[in-house]
């Protein structure tokens, strides 16, 4: 028996709550009346898991409506071949491709337009989450009515066997995010995810970022369109070596894309201030960074009669050194304008994103090509 009819047996066996059960008597073992549901799979040189990803996606789907897209973001191995020879024999399995790497997000978004069911999920072609566990993130949306649910290696009932490089990689990006955004979510880039149709069909023609920061991106959107997120356990089964290392290179191009959503949904962005505008107010941010050090330097120097003296000696750091002083006040002033601009471009969109009244809560459209214009590459 293979490692991943192994993991499926070990969870087809096991008490999560919302898994599919083994038995059809179970009323967990359908979707919906007349609900069909779709996974996406991307891949990209993964000929030899791919096959046994969309066997295990079948099998842990069987006895429910589904349809099964393989997307082949360009892959120079057989990675479509092997997912050709799949389609051949179940007429449930579609396989498309394109020629260019694109990266994952460009995939998701193009195997979309290919699906036709009612709730739609992704998941990725390595088997390190087991397809299995679909069932679980099923379990939750119908429990708790939420629109989307996404599988969390930080919720207290996942069980994770991944190196402790990638969880700590994992906990700096959560708190990176959790800075900049404030989801009510814990992880954002776990492989496996659910949605209900209507949700992709608003927020994937406004999204932009293609690779590292797409699923943030899309999270970013349900968020702002109102949608209700839920988070649900994993199993996750790290395979080593099948990742490098994680460079220097790699960290930069996730922080710039992750700066490039902050920047896209924020108000800076959808207000489209002109060039004077950015001007006066960089120009304003200097002139409150030089009002400060003024203000401080005056504290400095000023005398006040007992017992204001001991205060104002604190406050305005009197006590320290004028080089440790100034730079003190440097950095603090620096924490708190990043910090101020951070949190009034919240209380900004969560003025302005109303529906009703603005488009502030659409992320920019962006250009892609619909499934029609490529199918033929």
């Amino acid at each position: 028996m293979s490692e991943a009819q192994n993991m499926h047996s070990e969870i087809q066996g096991s008490e999560v709550k919302g898994q599919k059960p083994d038995s059809p008597g179970s009323s967990l073992w359908a979707l919906n009346v007349g609900q069909r549901i779709s996974v996406i799979i991307p891949a990209y040189n993964e000929e030899e898991r791919i096959l046994a990803c969309v066997q295990e996606t079948a099998r842990a789907l069987e006895g429910v409506d589904y349809e099964i897209i393989v997307v082949d973001d360009g892959s120079v191995d057989n990675t479509y071949e092997e997912v050709a020879k799949a389609a051949r024999d179940d007429a449930n399995v579609k396989a498309v491709r394109y020629d260019e790497n694109l990266g994952k997000g460009h995939a998701l978004r193009y195997g979309f337009g290919f699906t036709a069911g009612d709730l739609v999920a992704f998941l990725d072609a390595d088997l390190d989450l087991h397809p299995a566990q679909l069932w679980t993130l099923w379990g939750v949306m119908e429990r708790s009515g939420a629109d989307v649910v996404i599988g969390s290696k930080r919720h207290p009932e996942s069980k994770l066997d991944y190196p402790w490089q990638r969880r700590f990689v994992s906990w700096g990006y959560f708190t990176l995010v959790h800075l900049l955004f404030r989801l009510s979510i814990h992880d954002t880039q776990t492989g496996i995810k659910l949605f209900k149709r209507e949700v992709l069909e608003r927020v994937f023609p406004r999204m932009q970022i293609q690779r590292f920061a797409h699923d943030l991106e899309l999270l970013v959107g349900v968020h702002r369109f109102g949608y209700r997120i839920a988070e649900a356990p994993v199993t996750l089964s790290f395979q080593p070596g099948k990742f490098g290392a994680m460079g220097l290179k790699s960290i930069i191009e996730i922080s710039l894309d992750t700066m490039r959503v902050f920047y896209w949904a924020s108000f800076w962005r959808w207000l489209a201030p002109g060039l004077a505008v950015k001007c006066w107010l960089v120009a304003f941010m200097v002139g409150v960074f030089c009002a400060s050090f003024g203000l401080a330097h005056w504290l400095i120097t000023l005398a006040v009669p007992s017992p204001l003296a001991g205060l104002v000696r604190i406050l305005a750091l009197q006590f320290l050194d004028k080089t440790v002083r100034d730079a003190v006040l440097l950095i603090v002033g620096l924490i708190l304008i990043v910090a101020a601009a951070i949190e009034l471009n919240k209380h900004v969109l969560a003025a302005f994103a109303r529906l009703d009244e603005s488009d502030l809560t659409e992320i920019t459209r962006s250009k892609v090509q619909s499934p029609r214009s490529e199918a033929g590459k």
